[in-house]
């Protein structure tokens, strides 16, 4: 079993990680340009934590070649349930990169390569770990350490400009258990995206739709309920299943309320690119297992919403 603590990913860290780390990328002029590159997450059920440590970056060519690499002089260890809505952590912030396109990038993950279950159960400082109901439990990242996480751009520097990219973790896509065996494995399901062309959605929940005889969620904390967002207006909502259409992202909901205010529920959901999305709501979101399983579960008041760079969408249920 894992001890109940990790290496706090701080603005500190991150501000050393930027002055120190190793990169092959030169000291700025004209043939440069500044690039951030920061972590989000959609969030999971039944978990407190979900920590992931990672030791660089890699940004690749359209043949797989590493063209600029990162490597952090320390182990940079991020809670990414702390990291939802419009909230990211940056691993590198303002580093001077060669201009161009690259086509992938790969974050680089803490552990040994290939790590067995028992292997990292019986490592008291596994690099990564998920807390359900008060336990850590070993995380394993398959070739996580050998290859990195893998995903797909474009990232593109001007000369002389500045640049923010967001890799979004969508934990509810990647996050399974295996079996009985008391690890999970972590097989993230991975966007960028430019953070000057995304927008938010933000919305509030009224209380009554979690409180109906078909709901699964807590009408209370709103645990089991979630807001599924997907490309494209006129979508049919559908679960996480590995058909289309899939959902892009999920939000859970944030109840408020209490000391005799009533209660009510809010979401919001960060670094959605601009253009067309159908919303739905679901409060059986918690028997949405990742695919392929197919789950019947309802959806209420499906609508579209406009998302606009910069700005803050709000669509109500």
């Amino acid at each position: 079993m894992l001890k109940n603590g990790y290496l706090a990913a701080t603005a500190v860290l991150a501000l050393l990680t930027a002055a120190c780390g190793g990169s092959s990328g030169g000291s700025g002029n004209a043939q440069t340009g500044s690039l951030s590159v920061g972590v989000t997450d959609a969030p999971v059920d039944d978990a407190e934590r979900v920590v992931v440590t990672f030791t660089g970056i890699e940004l690749l060519d359209g043949d797989d070649q590493v063209r600029e690499s990162f490597v952090f002089d320390a182990p940079i260890s991020v809670d990414l349930l702390e990291q939802q809505g419009d909230q990211q952590f940056f691993l590198i912030q303002d580093r001077q990169v060669p201009v161009g396109v690259y086509d992938q990038v790969r974050l680089i993950v803490d552990g040994p390569a290939n790590a067995s279950c028992n292997s990292a159960q019986s490592d008291p400082n596994h690099p990564n770990f998920i807390t359900v109901d008060g336990t850590d439990y070993p995380l394993i990242v398959p070739s996580g350490a050998q290859t990195g996480l893998k995903i797909q751009g474009p990232i593109t520097l001007a000369a002389g400009g500045s640049a923010a990219y967001t890799v979004d973790f969508d934990l509810r896509k990647s996050i399974a258990e295996r079996g009985a065996t008391g690890c999970y494995n972590l097989r993230p399901v991975l966007r960028v995206v430019d953070n000057a062309a995304v927008g938010t959605l933000v919305g509030e929940v009224d209380p009554a739709l979690l409180a109906d005889a078909s709901c699964t969620s807590d009408p209370v904390s709103g645990v089991g309920a979630a807001v599924y967002v997907y490309s494209g207006g006129g979508q049919t909502p559908d679960d996480f299943d590995g058909s289309d259409p899939e959902p892009l992202t999920t939000a859970l909901l944030q109840p408020g309320g209490g000391d005799g205010v009533p209660l009510s529920f809010s979401y919001e959901v960060g670094f959605l690119l601009e253009g067309d999305y159908t919303v739905a709501l679901s409060c059986q979101a918690g028997d949405d297992a990742p695919a392929p399983a197919d789950d019947d579960i309802q959806f209420i008041l499906p609508a579209d919403a406009l998302i606009v760079a910069g700005e803050a969408t709000q669509l109500d249920f």
